[in-house]
């Protein structure tokens, strides 16, 4: 397999400075295993593709975990020009900051004492760009020793180890192990458990805390991520029998029996599951593509169209009670449900710039949800499901494009999992989700639309579309802008443009006709202040399309444009 390698960085930082600046009691991060302590450090990715990448199914297509994780965003994780780029601001911000970042983003990196705040020191031919590999999983143990563990935030991860000059045990989620010539091999129940997802997907600011709209400290960091928690308060978490992160984001290859190496006369196994790690990032992986052509071009192009699979089975959008008819120029009202299919918030995962919204067409007219100039135009109708951060500025609470920034969640309207009993961190801000089951959250929710009709008699299809984006033109932009430390904005811009700017994706969609009667009281074509339509229909519309350019223009002043 061809695997990712990247430039190599120059260590410009003695060891005795990087370890220094890697002490994670300096920002609250004081478990798991710590810089520099490992016997047996975490290996390149490499060594393990050597027996777990290459071979194929009968029909031809790949299924070994090398193989699959290699395009897939956790792979690239060191190098993604998208976290880099908000690393460098963040540092510049919070001097140090970033020291916490790469212990999700290179385990390798972290633990071996070269995840200095910028990245300087990190050596890919020792590991380091290869983001959350083989190792980081399969190597992840709880201590008995520590009844605390795991620690669900922050990737603060416990490795297995070795005596001096011996090699570390690798873990499979199997009680019976293949055995390996490399390495020792056990079973291990916490690879099943989503508790090892929990490490890295639950994200807390290390020193900022979360304050109330009015200012006030709540005592309690602030949450850049909760997706494991929002699982965990879910009927996904609650099952008898448990729909974990890996049951989703790992499925299960179909068909025969398979081998989980290459090696002559290994064992094979039914259900062997896959390392897409699929989620919903499609954009990210056209990025990488562009970052380094080349390398994965045609398995890059395959782990997107996957995500993008993956993401039409997250939500489903339907009308409740469709209009049927309705008089030529006249409103009627739309009605609509979307489904939260996930075990968790929809969206999830890295809330700053994510975002899904409802866009209502009339015939070729976008009525509510349109985007334009590449930013969704929010009009007085629309609905969004996003996580919007903010801080404090003179006393009140304002935008943040910053993670660096964060202390106020300005809204929480992403639509909660099934079953959701949420705590003060996940509780939805600015949107009632009450009245799902047994008290929980709604995983589902409402909006109506006042559409307008064209003003000529007959059949107008209407369709409503559930659009998502993995980020925004005014957070690259505002990244872009604020860093002044090297080129990793100017880069990210760059590819953000190369990229089709992040044009967001149809995750579902669902069409209906209404038959548009003759108006009762059709209006005096010949009234020169009339705003009704002309021969073509066109006055309602206009005066439609320009109350929404006017709420448009009056929303961006009132606050910086959430594209």
């Amino acid at each position: 397999m061809k695997r990712l390698t990247g430039s190599r960085f120059a260590s410009s930082l003695s060891t005795a400075c990087v370890l220094s600046m890697l002490t994670p009691a300096a920002w609250g991060q004081p478990h798991g295993t710590q810089p520099g302590t490992l016997r047996a450090p975490l290996e390149p990715a490499a060594r393990c593709t050597e027996c777990h990448a290459g071979e194929t199914t009968p029909a031809g297509q790949t299924y070994m975990a090398g193989d699959t994780w290699g395009p897939s965003m956790m792979a690239n994780a060191a190098r993604d020009p998208l976290f880099l780029a908000t690393l460098t601001v963040a540092n510049q911000q919070i001097p140090g900051v970033g020291a916490v970042c790469f212990r999700c983003h290179t385990p390798t990196g972290f633990t071996g004492g070269r995840g200095t705040n910028f990245g300087a020191a990190l050596d890919p031919v020792l590991g380091d760009n290869d983001g959350v590999h083989c190792d980081t999983c399969h190597r992840s143990i709880v201590p008995a020793d520590d009844p605390g563990a795991p620690y669900l935030s922050n990737a603060q991860l416990t490795f297995s180890d070795a005596p001096v000059d011996g090699v570390a045990t690798r873990f499979g989620p199997r009680n019976d192990p293949a055995i390996s010539p490399r390495h020792p091999s056990m079973g291990s129940a916490f690879l099943r458990d989503a508790r090892l997802c929990g490490q890295c997907h639950n994200v807390d600011h290390p020193t900022l805390h979360r304050l109330t709209p009015e200012g006030q400290d709540t005592g309690q960091a602030f949450p850049l991520q909760s997706t494991y928690t929002e699982w965990a308060q879910s009927d996904f978490a609650r099952r008898t029998d448990p729909q974990t992160c890996q049951g989703c984001h790992m499925p299960e290859v179909g068909g025969d029996p398979l081998p989980s190496t290459r090696i002559p006369n290994s064992p094979t196994r039914a259900g062997q599951r896959r390392h897409d790690f699929l989620g919903g990032n499609e954009w990210g992986l056209s990025l990488l593509r562009a970052a380094f052509p080349g390398e994965l071009d045609a398995e890059f192009d395959s782990a997107r169209m996957a995500t993008r699979a993956n993401l039409r089975s997250a939500a489903t959008v339907a009308f409740v009670d469709p209009p049927a008819t309705g008089a030529a120029g006249a409103t009627v009202r739309v009605r609509v449900r979307v489904t939260n299919n996930t075990g968790h918030k929809l969206p999830t995962g890295y809330e700053d710039a994510r975002l899904i919204w409802v866009q209502v067409q009339v015939g070729a007219r976008v009525v509510s949800g349109a985007y334009v100039d590449d930013e969704l135009v929010r009009d007085a109708q629309a609905r969004v499901y996003e996580f919007e951060p903010g801080h404090m500025v003179n006393g009140r609470p304002e935008h943040s494009s910053f993670v660096a920034q964060h202390t106020v969640v300005l809204s929480d309207t992403r639509i909660p999992p099934r079953g959701m009993m949420p705590d003060a961190r996940t509780a939805p801000v600015g949107r009632d989700y009450a009245g799902g089951e047994g008290g929980s959250l709604r995983h589902w929710d409402d909006a109506t639309f006042e559409v307008p009709l064209p003003a000529t008699a007959g059949d107008v299809p209407v369709t409503v579309r559930l659009m998502y984006r993995a980020t925004t033109k005014h957070y690259v932009e505002a990244i872009a802008g604020a860093n002044t430390t090297d080129n990793r904005g100017r880069e990210l811009l760059r590819l953000f443009n190369a990229t089709n700017r992040a044009a967001p994706f149809e995750m579902a969609s669902v069409s209906t006709t209404v038959r548009v009667t003759a108006a009762a009281n059709p209006p005096d074509d010949g009234g020169g202040c009339s705003v009704g339509p002309g021969a073509a229909g066109e006055g309602v519309w206009g005066a439609w399309g320009l109350g929404l350019a006017l709420a448009a223009v009056a929303r961006r002043r009132r606050r910086p444009v959430r594209s």
